[in-house]
Formats: C-alpha cells, structure tokens, sequence
C-alpha cells in the first residue's frame, strides 16, 4: 500500500522495530527504481512523533535510489536559494533568475526555502504567479532555523521531485544570465558530482561612507584574488585547494540519496556546513569540478562594511575551521602557539602601512585580529554563532 502511494505515515510513537525500518526501505527503494526513474517520495512524521524518529526515517526516504545522471541527455535541477528577513535582496535574485539563459535540453525548477518561524517573504514569491521566465518557481517554509535544516530540505524537496542535480546560491546575491547555462555546461563536460564557480562583489550602493566604500573595495579585491587563484588551480577535472561552497553550487542529488552526504545540522548558527560538506566529499574520493566562468555577484549591505563585523566574521570562521579540525586532529592545538605569534606581527605590519597603503590594509587587520580570536576561542571550547542574525534586507 505504502510503495503504491509513495507514502509512508509514521506511527505517533517510535515502537517500530529494525526490521520494519528495513522493510520501509526496500518498499522506498524499490519505488525510486520504477519506470521513469523517479520517486516522488513524501514522508510524514505525524504530531507527537519523536524528532529522533524523523531523523532517522528522513534519511529512510534518502535511500530511494536517484536517477543515474545522462550527462549528455535531458537533465532536471532544482536551483535552490535559503532567506531569511531578506525581501528586498530575494527580490534582486528572483529578477535575476528571470533573466537567465536556458540551459540546452534541461528542466528547471526555482526553489525558496524560507528559513523561519513565519512564511514573511512568501508573498514575494506568490506575486511572481509560480514561474519565472526557464522554469517554475516553487516555495516551501523550514521553520527549523539553522542553515544545515534548510539546505537539507532542499535537498529532501530535490529528491521528492525525481531531480538529479540540484543547484545552490544565496539570497544576497544576483545571478550572471549565463550562470546557470555554465555550470550545467561543465556538469555534462566533467566527471564531477559536485562543481562550484567565482564569487564577485556587486557594485557598491549609493550614499556609502569613506570607510564603508574603502571596506568595499577590499573585500571586492580579496575576492577578485580568490576567483583568480581559483582558476589557476582548479577546472572541470578538478579543485585543486578549492573549496565549492554553496554561495555557488551545483550537485547531484546522489551525493545525498547514496552516498549519505548531508549538511551537519549540529552546526546550527556556526556557518561552514558547506566546507564540511565538501571535506566529506573529497574523503570519498568523488569527483568535484571548478567553473570558472560560472559568476554569481554578492550584494554588500552597509551593515558588513564595518571594520567589527569583518572582525566577527574572521573570528567566527576561524572559530568554526579550527573546531573541526580540532576534532580530527586534536595534537594541532600546540600549532596555535607557532602561529599567533606569526599573526600579531602581521597586524602590527598592516597597522604601519594603514596610511601609506590609503587604509586598503583595514580588511586584513580586521580579518587577522578575528583569526587570532576565533582560534583562542575554539581553544576554550566556545562556538560561533555568527548565523544568529541576519545582515542585509
């Protein structure tokens, strides 16, 4: 009854034996291999049911087999974008979805997960009549905040729908009209199962101060420095000292659905679930694949153009880096005593040449300061939190 439906509905208590979980799983299975190939899978974890429980039967759906890719062939992907207290910014991405290119022979679907307790940018959605000008424009609510939850149900949502890739970008960012055209592009011209592309800075906005337009034109260039050495070390055979990160992101759903790959939601609030994402990627030896003509552009509201919050982002990605290594390799504490001192002499170098240099050594300062306190603070056991809240409108 349930792999005639596709649906399984979960008792209101976790009384299910292993072997009935087995046998979900060859019913969800068996489902995900008919004609077609596609599972549209949907699975209820009725009120009153344990959170452990639909944990544990999210990743039972997750074993429905996907749809061996034709790279050659007619593709599906899901381009998926998270928001949260964002509308003014998810306006700005949605207008640049509608300007994209087709990609040759593909179905696309535009995806919003709304990251909170309320549905407040649904109504930005619906005004757009569910389509944009390649494909149709679908939204859903995780009202479970963190950004692992909401990349995870795009994931869930990208499985439901019998896609094999699924595409990932940020709600402050707009899109090149090419974007999507390149990436899939290099999908069907590699071997990868997971391939990234450039970051730029979008034009600064009007009415900035002297400091926030000098913090601008930094991050612009340390940005401009990363594309750059991207491209030199990475292409479609590879990312060589490349991290693909989900600000521009393209993946087969396979890497959930079989090989067990997931956001880590314990990293609620710390950011770097697609760093680890990646880590666990590159330790199954799967392929991985460097776009380089993939642009996305990221909109820098004034709130980040600050030398405090350059100083919190580095501490907390610092914080999060360093945590996890921490717990691979715990002998690589005594490293930090090496390289702070290393660090602060850098700071006082960039403290000398902030005026010579017409103060275009303030993002170093800040960032390396922040380094500096992101690893003491992983030493001591604290966390970052810097997804709490969120910048931008």
């Amino acid at each position: 009854e349930t792999a005639n439906a596709n649906r399984v509905s979960v008792g209101d208590t976790l009384q299910h034996s292993v072997a009935q979980f087995i046998a979900t799983a060859a019913l969800l299975r068996r489902a995900g291999q008919s004609p077609g190939g596609e599972a549209h899978l949907r699975l209820e974890v009725r009120q009153g049911a344990e959170d452990s429980c639909g944990k544990l039967l999210d990743r039972v759906i997750s074993t429905a087999k996907a749809p061996t890719p034709d790279r050659a062939g007619h593709l599906k992907v899901t381009v998926a974008a998270l928001t949260r207290n964002r509308p003014k910014m998810l306006s700005k991405l949605l207008d640049s979805f509608d300007c994209l290119v087709r990609p040759r022979n593909c179905t696309v679907r535009f995806l919003i997960v709304e990251n909170d307790a309320l549905p407040k940018s649904r109504a930005e959605v619906d005004r757009r009549g569910g389509r944009l000008a390649i494909g149709r424009l679908d939204y859903v609510l995780e009202p479970e905040l963190g950004i692992p939850f909401g990349r995870n149900r795009a994931a869930r949502e990208a499985i439901k729908a019998g896609h094999t890739l699924l595409a990932f970008v940020d709600d402050d960012e707009v899109v090149d009209t090419r974007w999507l055209t390149n990436l899939i592009e290099g999908y069907r011209k590699s071997s990868a199962v997971l391939l990234g592309g450039p970051l730029a800075a979008a034009e600064p906005e009007e009415g900035l101060s002297w400091m926030q337009r000098t913090m601008h034109a930094c991050i612009a260039r340390r940005y401009s420095k990363k594309e750059l050495r991207a491209a030199d070390l990475s292409n479609l055979h590879g990312t060589r000292r490349t991290t693909v990160v989900t600000n521009n992101w393209l993946g087969e759903v396979s890497l959930f659905s079989e090989h067990g790959i997931w956001f880590d939601e314990t990293m609620r609030f710390t950011g770097g679930t697609d760093s680890k994402f990646y880590a666990e990627v590159a330790a199954k030896a799967l392929p991985t694949a460097w776009v380089r003509d993939a642009y996305v552009y990221e909109s820098i509201p004034p709130q980040r153009l600050t030398f405090a919050y350059q100083f919190r982002r580095g501490r907390d990605q610092s914080n999060t880096t360093f945590r996890r290594k921490l717990q691979s390799s715990p002998t690589a504490r005594w490293s930090v005593f090496l390289t702070l001192p290393l660090k602060a002499l850098g700071v006082v170098m960039l403290t000398i040449l902030f005026l010579p240099a017409m103060g275009t050594t303030m993002l170093g300062i800040a960032r390396t300061l922040g380094w500096m306190a992101g690893r003491i603070a992983a030493l001591t056991g604290n966390e970052s939190a810097l997804y709490v809240d969120t910048t931008g409108q």
